[in-house]
């Protein structure tokens, strides 16, 4: 088709990427980079940088103001219409300070397909430069691929681990936008999450960005880590659903206009906050000095999630889903739902966590408003015709009601775990309690350190020993005897290991379960092991052999996968294979009995506090 038969506009623009395209094709760098793959790959040069120009066209982009006011005010308001954006105004000033003297990377948590245009449209907004965003091309079709490819967006390929060509493409793109000064944006999650909590984080992009800086061809740039909550989501329901076996939509004209129709109504706010941004160019020097080796890129990318982490508040939806979910034997009248939250209250200013609209929850109507909030999209349901109305999560919507649990889920992992070691040094039998606890605590984070981003050890057990200050100072003086321990956590306001452990515990154990039936001479096909969890643990929730029917998930299958890959009890033909095989299994069964146990304290506190005068 000849250029003057499109929209002048849209000519104009793929003109404009065409010649990006070339620019970018003839630096020395990229011709450099293009003959020392030929010789790798045994190709001529020149077939090599043809085949990379063609790449090099399908990825580029423009900045155009047409495409970008379309991407603002067209798709932008499809998207987002559903929040209120509630954002750190004072950190949106100093990024735009920072950014008058240095290149910034976005890199924000991926929840929502509103993600970027939140994010873009607050940068327009505050009258900062807009980013490149790096994305999947499964958003490539038409007019949302047209679009993006024009304000600024980089579709690239959702796989390409073995097409070195287009690795060299992206990696020598990406280096040139870099060397360029611009500001770039993606999600190093590689995906929305379906759980509501950080993913594991995928380093392809930014190993490509610490080459281009560690070869000479970018200077330094600030890595930006950027956390978005959400109250409610439209979208989750699906997300929850394909989490728990069903297949995925796939993305076209008519998915956006479906997508586009939920958008309209307003379901609350979405929280944008920014973590204490980390150079590029500091952490590679801190690194080298450290040693650096083949984990520098990744020890770049845990020290972002956990500022990220560091920055993401705590939410009323996500505190009274805390409080319905730890509770799977009944439904809960309003005044014990906010009975439950308040000691979560308190111990979130004691924490002095970063938080947004939770004094509302101090009160029953606070509490009321948020349960039908949840009430009304169908996560929560309630009974009034009693005597009193009564709550509880929705049957089938457990994932939902965790995804906005797990948005918060982090800043209550070290408590947990505290109160764990802490019951398994109870017993009067043992010598050396304090050692006891301190095992009991590292081998969980051992067990889940594939799940959340835990602090390197000597940090960690600092944080244990901030979290026993929270529940006593004395803490140390009391722990002496086993009937002191036992009596800290009968006294202790809330116990919360079962509401934040045991559902990502059960999921473990699934796997570990089916991963110990495998046949030991044959490799193990994750995909089909996920699939055959599913299944059974479907089936044991039906058996109430897992309480949690959130623990019924692909992703958190996915973690317990990669732990067993960890512990090497994956590859077939070692001939203990069955015998740690098996010690898996029955490390996960003791895991979730002893949080099972806190849950059971937990009742035996009720039942007394329901009979006190």
């Amino acid at each position: 088709m000849k250029l003057s038969a499109l929209n002048p506009v849209v000519a104009a623009t793929l003109i404009q990427r065409k010649q990006v395209a070339r620019n970018v094709a003839k630096t020395p760098r990229f011709q450099d980079q293009c003959a020392k793959l030929a010789k790798l790959l045994q190709r001529t040069p020149e077939d090599v940088v043809a085949e990379a120009r063609k790449g090099l066209e399908e990825i580029v982009t423009v900045q155009s103001p047409a495409f970008a006011a379309a991407f603002d005010y067209g798709l932008g308001p499809m998207h987002t219409k559903a929040w209120t954006v509630d954002a750190d105004e004072d950190a949106l000033a100093r990024l735009k300070e920072l950014n008058k003297t240095n290149a910034l990377v976005y890199l924000p948590t991926h929840r929502s397909y509103a993600d970027p245009f939140i994010l873009s449209r607050l940068l327009r907004d505050h009258g900062m430069k807009r980013n490149h965003i790096l994305g999947g091309n499964n958003l490539g079709f038409w007019p949302l691929g047209t679009i993006i490819r024009r304000a600024g967006g980089i579709l690239i390929r959702r796989s390409f681990q073995d097409d070195e060509v287009y690795k060299l493409v992206v990696r020598e793109y990406l280096a040139w936008l870099a060397a360029q000064r611009l500001n770039l944006e993606w999600y190093m999650e590689g995906g929305r999450s379906r759980t509501g909590k950080l993913r594991p984080p995928k380093y392809g992009l930014l190993s490509y960005l610490v080459a281009a800086i560690e070869s000479g061809g970018a200077d330094d740039m600030l890595l930006v880590p950027v956390s978005t909550t959400y109250d409610q989501m439209h979208e989750i329901g699906k997300m929850a659903a394909e989490e728990a076996g069903a297949s995925k939509a796939k993305e076209n004209l008519l998915w956006l206009a479906g997508y586009a129709r939920t958008q309209q109504k307003w379901i609350g706010n979405a929280y944008v906050r920014f973590g204490e941004p980390l150079s590029l160019k500091e952490a590679l020097a801190q690194a080298d000095s450290e040693g650096g080796g083949k984990w520098t890129v990744a020890k770049i990318a845990f020290e972002v999630f956990q500022r990220i982490n560091r920055c993401t508040p705590v939410t009323a939806p996500a505190l009274v889903t805390f409080a319905l979910l730890g509770v799977t034997d009944r439904a809960l009248t309003l005044e014990e739902v906010h009975d439950q939250v308040q000691p979560l209250l308190d111990y979130a200013a004691a924490a002095g966590l970063p938080s947004s609209h939770l004094d509302e929850l101090r009160g029953t109507v606070g509490v009321e408003e948020t349960l039908r909030m949840l009430e009304k999209s169908g996560v929560v349901s309630g009974y009034e015709g009693g005597t009193q109305a009564v709550f509880r999560i929705e049957p089938g919507q457990h994932s939902v009601a965790a995804f906005y649990r797990n948005s918060a889920i982090h800043w209550f992992v070290n408590r947990a775990i505290l109160e764990v070691a802490l019951l398994d040094a109870t017993r009067e039998d043992i010598t050396g309690p304090l050692e006891r606890a301190w095992a009991s605590a590292f081998a969980l984070r051992d067990l889940l350190k594939f799940e959340f981003f835990f602090s390197d050890k000597a940090t960690f057990r600092e944080e244990q020993k901030a979290e026993s200050r929270l529940i006593d100072p004395k803490f140390r003086q009391r722990v002496a005897m086993a009937a002191d321990r036992r009596d800290i956590l009968m006294t202790v306001p809330v116990l919360i290991a079962h509401r934040v452990l045991a559902p990502f515990l059960e999921a473990y154990y699934v796997v570990a379960d089916r991963l110990a039936a495998q046949p030991v001479d044959k490799p193990v096909d994750k995909k089909a092991l996920t699939e055959e969890c599913v299944k059974v643990g479907r089936q044991y929730v039906l058996q109430r052999r897992l309480l949690h029917p959130e623990a019924v998930s692909r992703e958190i299958f996915g973690n317990a996968l990669a732990l067993a890959s960890n512990r090497d009890l994956l590859k077939p033909g070692a001939p203990d294979l069955a015998e740690r095989r098996r010690a898996f299994a029955q490390e996960l069964e003791v895991a979730v009995r002893s949080v099972a146990a806190i849950e059971e304290l937990d009742r035996t506190r009720r039942a007394a506090a329901a009979v006190a005068p």
